[in-house]
């Protein structure tokens, strides 16, 4: 199954081979043992082309998420004796900065100190995926539309605002109207481009109307932030995690300058995925920390 899973990943056998560090014929005879195992073709090879069949596909979802369940075993064994020793293995979002996130992980390196943390930076799309693959059992980051099959808690809203670098016409500019932000050199994150989960980044920038095509493109804040400091161009930045920026006089904040762009930020769970003592012990910190906390003070930037 393992050996399928690749070679439908990679789309080649041959490829496949590769990726595992066997003969293309060790591989070919894997695929050909599975479907004469569950009497079906799994997959059409052609000279130019590689596509599963509907057996495949079927045999691919299942094989993903056993998998994923098996790569779990040793996570979950390392956490049998009294003392939690084991690793909470957390895959985030980039850039999720709260400080009920941070003292979560000093409680609980105060609590259960011998545990280790091994994390993990993935988009929201990326970390639902993962999910739904049984690769992992939770991951934090924004979130715009639920999926059934998984549980969310909230943990806090942020804000986003537009700015820009000191080398752009912009920079000291006050009482700027979004008209004025019309045809401007635009950063943004992949996720705004080819997903919904930052909708109200999408939904502003259309607002703002500006250029095409973007300038520049990543999964990661600090990316976006240089680009903008470097002066490509504008992009949207979590006000509150802006604001040191703004004092250092490397980013400067433009309109719309009202609270938009807000995103919510969860703790995503699958309950189909059994977690390790350890990860269940932080998430349990978590979840204690965030609901000691008034909702006004997890809603960034903070009322004064």
């Amino acid at each position: 199954m393992h050996t399928f899973v690749v070679v439908a990943e990679e789309q080649s056998v041959s490829r496949a081979a590769e990726v595992l560090g066997r003969g293309q014929p060790a591989v070919s005879s894997a695929l050909k043992k599975l479907e004469e195992q569950v009497g079906h073709k799994l997959a059409i090879r052609g000279p130019t082309a590689f596509s599963l069949t509907d057996a495949g596909k079927i045999i691919y979802r299942e094989a993903r998420e056993i998998c994923g369940s098996i790569d779990r075993v040793s996570t979950l064994v390392a956490d049998l004796t009294g003392e939690l020793t084991g690793t909470v293995n957390l895959t985030i979002a980039s850039h999720m900065t709260s400080p009920l996130i941070d003292r979560a992980f000093s409680e609980f390196h105060r609590r259960h100190p011998r545990a280790t943390f091994a994390t993990t930076i993935m988009t929201s799309p990326e970390i639902m995926a993962s999910m739904a693959d049984s690769t992992i059992y939770f991951g934090i980051g924004p979130v715009s539309t639920m999926r059934s099959e998984f549980e969310y808690f909230h943990i806090f809203k942020e804000h986003c605002g537009f700015y820009c670098g000191p080398g752009h016409r912009f920079f000291g500019v006050e009482n700027l109207q979004l008209s004025d932000l019309e045809n401007e050199r635009a950063i943004t994150y992949r996720a705004a481009v080819f997903s919904d989960v930052l909708q109200s980044i999408t939904d502003m920038r259309h607002q703002a109307k500006f250029a095409d095509p973007f300038v520049g493109v990543s999964n990661h804040m600090e990316e976006v932030r240089r680009m903008i400091i470097t002066g490509l161009g504008i992009g949207p930045i979590p006000i509150h995690v802006a604001a040191r920026d703004v004092r250092d006089g490397l980013m400067w904040r433009l309109p719309p300058y009202e609270l938009v762009m807000p995103l919510d930020i969860y703790l995503i769970t699958n309950p189909r995925v059994r977690p390790s003592r350890s990860e269940q012990a932080f998430i349990e910190t978590l979840k204690e920390i965030v609901n000691a906390t008034p909702y006004e003070q997890r809603v960034y930037p903070t009322a004064e």
